[in-house]
């Protein structure tokens, strides 16, 4: 079969990043020399494979102004990201993660949109013996967590304890960690730089001894091939009555479709992505499209010929053209579809055109499936899973209760925690260290606050153009303080364009356009099946409050009964809410 590349695209034309991935046999790339070395930061060559294994290299970058000043060089950190499917790991598990943050890292950890964990400011010096750690005592994998592979595979964090899930008989978190088992890849070169402990020592100063040299592999990664995926591919499972994954901003969604509560099959969509760049109007947020219905023996035969067609037909020659989405608009759905039913060697049932129905967010005390058993959705703010001083214990709260209570802990999409099999007895003492670390649930928190999200943003992302994590609490105390605690709206905020916190499928987007300004859009929906549009194109920090606040009181004075504030600015439209915002009156228009 020709693929794109050979039949459209000039080898000699291939990406940077496409032929350090040829030449890295089977990922080692420089990683090798790089950790021999006692320095503080891997070469360029190094950092570009080290992502496969899990890692991205940072710097401080709110040192970098004053380092430049002084002559020295960025005060380099690595960011490690762990790999469960579903986000779900034992008790054991997490205190392992809670101890390495602070031996290692910053002694912080970061709950993500995808369901992982991350580890932020770790120095090289102690890259080697997280990695090692992670794999060996907690049981924790990093590889493929970050690179151009199938990253986490996300779902429903309680499918395996909800009344709802487990009466169907559906576990989405198991099938997340199935695809995440076939979809690792296959390479000799994570075990042997980070696990091996009978060739490899570390040295006092973090640096790396092999008593013998590293073997390259050049055999074909059997689901990847010698080049792996053109770029990152994302893939989430989740439910008609469950869009908490927003099952439309992945490369594949698997959505469960229920009739009078039994699964009757399995929605296939693809083509989803909101990472684009500004002014480049070839590069653009995209939904996925639907595209089969199948049975659950049907998910993997087709998911694996998602990936071949990308595989095969995604563009190596533009990293900013490269992800499915524009794959499915370079191809056409028509062709698309027919790529897929020529690799999976068979067709498909089309699509039925369900969609999610639901949105939750977990939050709260819920009764498990299993007799006795119980779950509480905890909020973190930002992911952030830290102490503040005289605020939020989120770190040693949730330290102590996993400790004292042996509970499951799943990560939620929205970057909060779910802290699973908790006994009828325990509880009343389970809310009390929850309510003594200042750890919020449902109940003491404002509405409008339980689905905010931040990405990392500055200092340490090397992407992002402005602040998200550390400003997001400040936009919503503002509103809570404006008067709209109560509200249910869906706010989420970036530090770039490439929508780490899904700021683009949500009813109201922040989205980071250069120092202290942002792209605000809404009208997106609350269940996640719509982009939000522009409303400006740029707006200054010190307006989004003040902004925002308009909009809502706008939309509180004019809204349908029951009418979501995305829906309601989706049916009035941006350029008649730019027109009003001016004299805060707005008419009822439908658009």
């Amino acid at each position: 079969m020709v693929s794109w590349i050979e039949s459209n695209g000039d080898f000699s034309q291939l990406s940077g990043a496409e032929r350090l991935k040829a030449e890295s046999k089977g990922l080692y790339g420089a990683l090798p020399e790089d950790l021999a070395q006692p320095v503080d930061h891997f070469s360029e060559e190094g950092a570009g494979i080290l992502k496969f294994h899990g890692a991205y290299q940072e710097d401080d970058r709110d040192a970098r102004k004053e380092r430049k000043k002084l002559g020295q060089d960025k005060l380099y950190y690595m960011m490690v990201r762990t790999k469960f499917g579903g986000g779900k790991i034992t008790p054991e598990q997490y205190i392992w993660c809670d101890e390495f943050a602070t031996r290692y890292g910053q002694n912080d950890m970061r709950a993500t949109s995808r369901q992982d964990i991350q580890f932020h400011g770790v120095p090289k010096s102690n890259l080697r013996r997280l990695m090692h750690d992670l794999n060996v005592l907690a049981h924790i994998s990093t590889l493929g967590a970050c690179g151009d592979v199938v990253r986490n595979t996300m779902a429903s964090p309680v499918a395996d304890i909800d009344p709802r899930y487990v009466d169907l008989g559906f576990d989405a978190v198991r099938l997340a960690q199935e695809i995440n088992a076939r979809a690792f890849p296959k390479t000799q070169a994570y075990y042997e730089l980070w696990i091996n402990d009978h060739a490899v020592h570390v040295n006092p100063d973090g640096s790396v001894t092999f008593d013998r040299p590293p073997t390259p592999q050049e055999e074909e990664d059997p689901l990847y091939g010698k080049t792996y995926l053109p770029r990152k591919f994302k893939i989430a499972i989740g439910a008609d009555f469950d869009n908490s994954v927003d099952l439309y901003t992945n490369d594949v969604g698997i959505m469960a479709v229920t009739d009078h509560d039994k699964i009757i099959g399995f929605e296939i969509l693809a083509g989803g992505g909101l990472g684009f760049s500004h002014g480049r109007e070839k590069t653009y947020p995209r939904l996925a499209d639907h595209v089969a219905f199948v049975s659950y023996d049907e998910i993997w035969p087709i998911v694996e010929a998602i990936i071949h067609v990308q595989r095969d037909w995604g563009d190596r020659t533009d990293r900013r053209q490269a992800r499915l989405k524009y794959t499915v608009d370079r191809l056409g759905l028509e062709t698309f579809v027919g790529k897929i039913y020529e690799y999976a060697g068979r067709t498909f049932a089309p699509p039925r055109g369900v969609k999610p129905n639901d949105h939750p967010d977990f939050l709260g005390w819920h009764k498990q499936s299993q007799p006795g058993l119980n779950y509480v959705g905890v909020w973190v703010e930002c992911g952030r899973i830290k102490d503040y001083p005289g605020s939020h214990q989120f770190k040693s709260g949730l330290r102590r209760i996993v400790e004292k209570f042996r509970v499951s802990v799943r990560i939620t999409p929205d970057q909060n925690l779910i802290l699973a099999n908790i006994r009828d007895e325990d509880v009343a003492a389970v809310q009390d260290l929850l309510d003594e670390f200042s750890i919020p649930t449902d109940q003491n928190l404002p509405r409008i606050r339980r689905k905010e999200m931040a990405c990392v943003a500055l200092p340490l992302c090397n992407l992002a153009t402005t602040e998200a994590e550390r400003v997001m609490p400040e936009v919503m105390r503002g509103l809570v303080a404006a008067g709209f605690g109560d509200e249910d709206v869906v706010i989420r905020m970036t530090g770039c364009p490439n929508g780490c916190a899904r700021s683009s499928a949500c009813e109201i987007g922040l989205i980071g356009k250069g120092t202290n300004r942002y792209v605000l859009a809404v009208g997106g929906d609350y269940l996640g099946t719509r982009l939000n549009q522009v409303l400006y194109p740029s707006i200054e920090f010190k307006d989004i409050v003040p902004t925002i606040s308009k909009l809502l009181s706008l939309w509180k004075a004019a809204r349908k009964p029951e009418e979501h504030f995305g829906d309601w600015a989706y049916r009035v439209g941006v350029d008649h809410l730019r027109k009003q915002l001016e004299n805060g009156v707005i008419t009822d228009q439908t658009t």
